[in-house]
């Protein structure tokens, strides 16, 4: 027991950055003796193995702080150089055998351009994102994508990503956009008049270039009206608000005035606002899965969208909490692996994930 409970004292140590050298060889000592057979990897009977050795002397709590404790899950998957992510949830009383998981790959950088006329242009997953300088449009490094006939009118084009892509955008204006999965962004070619206005679906961040002419972004019924800031919008069809979360500056959604740290849940009820964990709320365009506190909905909702998959349930899964962080770059296979440590069932039938 004081054994094991040394262990977690020396993990919390290590993931907080305070450990010694001295403290770091007996974990590395531990982990290479105990848990990884002196290798560098870790496999699933490794780690099956691990959790066993230290929940025989320290049971995990039925509720789990976010960041200060850590269960015997993080414990092995910090120590195997791995993610961290652990979980509070009910146990399960049987556990169904597991079928290996297809080697699915992560998002990224993959989108459409679809002009005024219609066109849709491939855009190439190699480079970061768009310029849009009038009737041309250039990727970031200055090579020509396409460059329309000019003419006076506004020319309407869209942005727009498939499950498992990402993108970013500059507008004429001089504002960025990091287009999410699933997402499209419907712009003109050129702002004129009192406003710059555009029309997300899905998913973006924006950091909106300081004008005289407020910024719009229309979404479901919801307006963001701003003059120079950065925030976050939510507006996938399939969730029940939109939610847009501010970073800096000042935005009004709708008629209601929202500040720095807060987000407005916009529905046909109502808006609602509550304080935000931008950490979470950003994470995607840093490259990361972040969950605090998350049902296994909304675990589920995030992996559909980037590995482009289906999820379904066969039984219905009620308390489970997720807590940490997983790089987007990980294959679908490395992810359900950490998943089945919490205890969590599956099996892949194609593209389609069920889960038990």
């Amino acid at each position: 027991m004081k054994e094991n409970q040394s262990l977690i004292e020396l993990l919390e140590k290590y993931q907080a950055g305070t450990i010694s050298e001295e403290e770091k060889s007996r974990l590395e000592s531990w982990y290479n003796q105990e848990a990884a057979a002196k290798t560098a990897s870790i496999d699933n009977d490794d780690v099956q193995e691990s959790l066993q050795r230290i929940r025989a002397g320290l049971p995990l709590p039925k509720q789990v702080s976010i960041w200060p404790r850590l269960t015997a899950a993080a414990a092995v998957l910090l120590l195997a150089g791995a993610t961290l992510l652990y979980f509070t949830h009910k146990p399960a009383e049987h556990v169904l055998a597991s079928k290996a998981a297809p080697d699915i790959h992560p998002g990224g950088n993959r989108a459409i351009l679809q002009l005024a006329s219609g066109q849709q242009i491939a855009l190439n997953g190699q480079q970061q994102g768009i310029v849009v300088k009038g009737k041309q449009v250039l990727y970031k490094d200055g090579n020509e994508v396409t460059n329309a006939v000019a003419t006076n009118t506004i020319q309407y084009m869209q942005l727009i990503t498939p499950r498992g892509g990402q993108y970013q955008i500059t507008l004429p204006d001089g504002t960025q956009v990091w287009l999410n999965s699933a997402s499209k962004l419907t712009y003109p070619d050129h702002f004129e008049g009192e406003k710059r206005q555009v029309e997300l679906d899905g998913e973006a961040y924006f950091a909106v270039s300081k004008g005289t002419q407020p910024f719009i972004v229309k979404s479901r019924g919801q307006e963001v009206y701003v003059l120079g800031t950065e925030f976050n919008i939510m507006a996938y069809a399939d969730e029940h608000d939109i939610q847009t979360a501010l970073v800096s500056g000042a935005v009004k959604v709708n008629e209601t005035l929202l500040k720095p740290g807060f987000e407005a849940h916009y529905s046909p009820e109502g808006i609602q606002v509550v304080q935000s964990d931008l950490q979470v709320v950003t994470a995607w365009k840093n490259g990361l899965f972040y969950f605090r506190d998350a049902s296994l909905q909304t675990v589920m909702k995030q992996l559909q969208r980037w590995y482009d998959i289906e999820v379904t349930y066969q039984s219905n899964r009620k308390g489970d909490e997720f807590n940490g962080q997983i790089p987007r770059d990980k294959p679908l296979q490395k992810v359900l692996e950490i998943l089945k440590l919490s205890g969590i069932n599956f099996k892949m039938d194609g593209r389609q994930l069920i889960v038990y």
